[in-house]
């Protein structure tokens, strides 16, 4: 004999949470304080709902737990979707993709695992995405690059591995972007310069290897710069001092200053960070010998010839810059010159 279950509801409603929404004239829905149990199916009914919210304070206890639906894809009116601080397992959907009206997306802290589903390329309105603080793993997905119009970019606190998308440099509008604590590998891509309105860039904190790139140096807007933490090495691009507004540290976790520290990154270093660089593994490092403009291993009068070329030319080089006063002059002529006049017998 089966069972008879009472709802309160009308013909053109749906239960959830002991609360009766009209299906059609349903706009927003947000969390409540009895707000539990597993991601409600009758959501997924709700077929004009614009916001949906249920987000949970942290420190409170009403959160909701299972599995994001595969129907929540059809919910195609969604603008604003946030599910951070609950409790929700298992994958994002592939389904996700069909949300073309989201401008807001955010699944932040949560036990979520998987990949990123490729999908996520087609909500080309969001201006948020944030899936930091749970357990994806794989590959950025390089559809991330057909999210133009993002300004706030967070995958902070993964399992996320590979390289970082040369097609991050797509998204121009942003402005803070994290991917601290991965496991990101590979280089920074030369694409990273074109995020010019960036405001902070946190890529502490994970297995990125190779050089700085020389575009770091367009990024003029950066006010904040963390690449510490990682294996990167060889030179420091002298670009880098085009960032004025940073507020270099040679440690710490402030969340205003920058960090080039625990890397492999080798001296010399350009001025601005020369005293900020902290611990830095330098074992693979080339011995480089100030002055040794042709690199012969000697100091010289063709040493001389070439910074006099230098002076004429207005170039600057670290190498060349044997009194570190940030400028190629006849003092460093001068210093060569002594050198050389300390080793006659």
């Amino acid at each position: 004999m089966g069972s008879f279950v009472y709802s309160q509801c009308d013909v053109g409603e749906v239960e959830i949470w002991d609360s009766c929404y009209s299906i059609e004239e349903t706009t927003v829905l947000q969390n409540t304080d009895n707000t539990f149990g597993d991601f409600p199916i009758a959501i997924c009914d709700l077929i004009n709902l614009e916001i949906l919210d249920l987000d949970v304070m942290f420190g409170s206890t009403n959160s909701i737990t299972g599995e994001i639906p595969e129907c929540i894809g059809d919910l195609i009116n969604l603008t604003y979707l946030n599910l951070g601080w609950n409790e929700l397992y298992g994958h994002i959907p592939q389904s996700i993709g069909n949300l073309s009206n989201l401008t807001y997306l955010s699944v932040l802290s949560n036990q979520l695992t998987g990949e990123i589903p490729e999908t996520i390329g087609n909500l080309t309105n969001l201006i948020e995405l944030n899936l930091g603080f749970n357990a994806f793993y794989g590959e950025i997905p390089e559809s991330i690059g057909d999210l133009t119009q993002l300004t706030d970019l967070y995958f902070s606190f993964n399992q996320l591995t590979g390289d970082i998308p040369s097609t991050i440099g797509n998204l121009s509008n942003l402005t803070m972007l994290s991917i601290i604590n991965n496991q990101f590998t590979g280089e920074i891509p030369e694409t990273i310069g074109n995020l010019v309105n960036l405001i902070s860039f946190n890529g502490g904190y994970n297995q990125l290897t190779g050089e700085i790139p020389e575009s770091i140096g367009n990024m003029i807007s950066l006010e904040r710069l963390w690449l510490n933490f990682n294996y990167l090495s060889g030179a420091v691009p002298i670009s880098i001092c085009n960032l004025d507004l940073l507020n270099w540290s040679a440690y710490g976790f402030e969340g205003d200053e920058s960090y080039l520290n625990n890397n492999q990154l080798c001296p010399p270093y350009p001025l601005c960070v020369n005293d900020y660089m902290g611990e830095q593994d330098i074992y693979e490092c080339p011995e480089i010998q100030i002055g040794d403009l042709n690199d012969d291993g000697m100091l010289d009068v063709l040493d001389i010839v070439l910074m006099i070329n230098m002076i004429f030319s207005d170039e600057y080089s670290l190498i060349a810059d044997m009194n570190e006063d940030g400028v190629i002059n006849i003092l460093d002529v001068v210093a060569i010159v002594n050198i050389l006049v300390g080793r006659l017998p």
